[in-house]
């Protein structure tokens, strides 16, 4: 009997590859454009295997709706959109895809800085209106500034390197310190005060998980200089938004390049407008969003870091073969669900 395994949230590129690397009649693909949330439970019931990019909620209710599920691929480094729990008690396996981001995320990263830093909006915003006063747009350059890095992953160390290269001193926090990472690099390990205060620009790195939730607030960006700049290519709940616009509004920190930002997807005309119109619940205060994207000190962009041909080429084999592997009893990349 053919093993089913759904694909959810697919381009049309990531269906050839899919069919590319499942061909046979051992294998029935299912193919959905959309999130799982939207797509009728009947249709993927007898999935065995299913695949979800970070847009699809895998909750209780979705694991619910197929009895025989064994895996959840993961097309994504984050699997905070996986209800893990409910996984473990269903003896549900997930995999995520642990190093695709390492190069295109911390080129972003580096990008915000530098746009930030050379104050690009306002730049190109001249050359479009035709008014072109140089006093508006001095800038400032990287070379000597200290960066400081929330999480030690393959992101943040690589993200560390690029700085380096680049003249930037660099410090960082992880609650599981690399001294080995640390001492190749040449940066220091710090507490997080020390690099909150210490820092021109805090670039973060960390996973989402209860102790990082709103990591960012109130009283961290107290301990922010005045001109240190804030950059968040991990995830949006890392930052509490409405502390972050008062800081930013109050000239508390100098600006914010978030590629990422709670209650993000909004930032799509049409799940704005069902928001707005009631079609649907806002999980967060759409508002906020609106003011991000007016604020001359802010970048804004629609979780966009990990979109690069060649990240996206490595999430596809990675998830291949995450599901070969658990087809034929070789796991890797799992997810721990203590």
């Amino acid at each position: 009997m053919a093993t089913t395994i759904a694909f959810f949230d697919t381009t049309s590129k990531e269906k050839s590859s899919f069919e590319h690397y499942f061909i046979g009649s051992k294998y029935k693909l299912l193919f959905f454009h959309e999130e799982i949330n939207k797509v009728p439970a009947y249709e993927y019931k007898e999935a065995k295997v299913i695949s979800v990019s970070s847009s699809s909620n895998v909750d209780e209710a979705a694991i619910a709706h197929m009895p025989g599920l064994g895996f959840v691929a993961c097309r994504s480094t984050g699997v905070d959109n996986v209800d893990l729990r409910a996984c473990k008690q269903k003896a549900v396996v997930v995999s995520n895809v642990p190093a695709y981001g390492q190069t295109t995320v911390a080129e972003y990263t580096i990008l915000l800085m530098l746009m930030l830093a050379r104050k690009m909006p306002a730049v190109l915003s001249s050359v479009k209106d035709g008014q072109i006063d140089y006093r508006k747009l001095t800038g400032s350059t990287l070379n000597g500034k200290i960066l400081g890095v929330v999480g030690t992953g393959k992101i943040g160390l690589r993200v560390i390197s690029i700085a380096k290269a680049m003249g930037m001193h660099a410090i960082a926090y992880d609650p599981y310190p690399d001294e080995n990472a640390a001492k190749q690099l040449g940066f220091s390990l710090v507490t997080m005060p020390e690099l909150l205060r210490g820092s021109d620009y805090i670039s973060l790195h960390a996973p989402l998980n209860p102790s990082t939730k709103q990591l960012i607030n109130s009283k961290s960006l107290a301990l922010m200089s005045p001109h240190s700049v804030l950059i968040n290519t991990a995830r949006g709940q890392l930052v509490n938004t409405s502390d972050l616009i008062e800081a930013l509004r109050s000239k508390q920190i100098a600006g914010a390049g978030l590629d990422v930002v709670e209650g993000e997807r909004a930032l799509d005309l049409d799940i704005e407008t069902d928001l707005y119109l009631g079609n649907k619940k806002a999980p967060y205060d759409i508002a906020e969003l609106d003011i991000l994207s007016k604020m001359n000190n802010v970048i804004l962009s629609p979780h966009n870091a990990f979109n690069s041909t060649e990240a996206l080429a490595i999430i596809r084999k990675t998830t291949a073969t995450n599901i070969l592997g658990f087809l034929s009893g070789q796991l890797q990349n799992i997810i721990k669900t203590n």
